[in-house]
């Protein structure tokens, strides 16, 4: 999701916006009658203001205002996205919404522009964004069917957002530091690391490109990828997350957990590392593990869909039946369309075994055993 420009001595005028926010636009050619002629490409323009002062490097400060040219681009797409009945249809959330624009766009640099004041100096960028809707029904599609491949561009943005945060944090610091004539060296390297890692997203980019239904298709060249992004921002548990994914898809148990470790080391409220956890306990048949690695996740983030049919799997395999049915109750509750939809289950869930199991019971209620079709019905199963 990371426009990837370095600052080259000449400004270099073209920037990619990751391919996956292709994906957003795709929206139009779902409903193809709102879609004329003369709305093939939509047009989107702003310009960034970026001071620096002090430790921050011109290329730190061009690769921060890049990133923050996306965001605000991203937003105004965001609204525009809205608008659109379709995306009304799915009931996107917010940032759901803004990840779908994140995956559609192609920015271009026109202008760059130093400044000087007295107190500080900075650039000045102006970009226009095209997006071609003509292209775009077939990835948007992709993402409207699989949540699980939305959720991680919204990690991508998560952790961008982070960055920049961080590095303006560092700017303010920055600004105080030369009124007061104190200005630590120590910060160039704050800055350098964090401009650093937001180069990483086009790495953890390049390796969603290979997701497909909550897996990697290509997890060796995932793994490539997402290696190449933790050499250049080690400290987010996401992509360690997503690396144990990969690991996982290529029955490397042991790396995976090496991976889902360090990733809720560095985030011990991280519920969808908590939730593959209780998947590699899951497959190793250490379904008490995974069970209590399924409520943390759940303790953290009561609606996470995928950790409550997980856990409900894990219960049955323990034969703690009633507490199983709960849990899918539950889900079924929440979001009716995961029974429906493999891509949404979660990593590991056997959801086919809810139809076995129906269609056992209704078997035994025709003997005139009908317990277990009863207590099926009561939560909302075999109907």
């Amino acid at each position: 999701m990371l426009i990837s420009i370095p600052y080259p001595p000449t400004y270099m005028m073209k920037i990619t916006c990751s391919s996956s926010i292709t994906l957003a636009f795709m929206i139009f050619f779902l409903c193809p009658n709102w879609l004329k002629a003369s709305d093939q490409l939509k047009v989107f323009t702003h310009e960034i203001n970026q001071p620096f002062s002090g430790s921050q490097s011109p290329s730190d400060a061009y690769t921060a205002a890049l990133t923050k040219a996306k965001f605000e681009v991203l937003e105004q797409a965001g609204t525009y996205l809205e608008s659109l009945t379709i995306v009304e249809n799915a009931i996107l959330a917010k940032d759901e919404v803004i990840a779908l624009a994140g995956g559609i766009l192609q920015s271009e640099v026109l202008k760059v522009q130093r400044y000087a004041t007295e107190q500080t100096f900075g650039l000045l960028l102006s970009t226009r964004i095209t997006v071609n809707t003509s292209i775009l029904k077939k990835r948007m599609e992709k993402l409207l069917n699989d949540r699980s491949l939305l959720k991680k561009y919204n990690e991508i943005q998560e952790r961008e957002k982070e960055l920049l945060a961080k590095i303006e944090q560092l700017e303010q610091m920055n600004v105080k530091a030369v009124k007061s004539n104190t200005l630590p060296q120590a910060r160039q390297s704050n800055f350098s690391k964090f401009s650093i890692a937001l180069t990483a997203s086009q790495w953890v980019q390049k390796a969603l490109s290979t997701w497909t239904k909550g897996r990697f298709a290509d997890p060796d060249k995932a793994i490539t990828y997402l290696n190449k992004a933790i050499a250049l921002d080690n400290m987010n548990p996401r992509t360690y997350n997503s690396r144990a994914v990969a690991h996982l898809n290529l029955d490397h148990e042991k790396e995976a957990l090496i991976d889902l470790n360090r990733a809720l080391e560095l985030n011990p409220s991280y519920a969808d590392g908590y939730n593959n956890l209780g998947s590699l306990y899951y497959r190793q048949k250490k379904y008490t593990k995974a069970i209590a690695a399924y409520s943390k996740a759940n303790e953290l983030q009561p609606q996470f869909i995928t950790v409550i049919l997980n856990r409900g799997m894990a219960y049955r395999k323990i034969y703690q039946f009633e507490k199983a049915f709960e849990d899918f109750g539950r889900a079924m509750a929440l979001a009716p369309q995961s029974f429906d939809n493999p891509s949404e289950s979660g990593f590991f869930v056997e959801l086919n075994d809810i139809t076995a199991l129906c269609k056992k019971s209704r078997v035994a209620c025709k003997l005139n055993l009908c317990r277990s079709l009863s207590f099926l019905h009561e939560r909302g199963f075999c109907r």
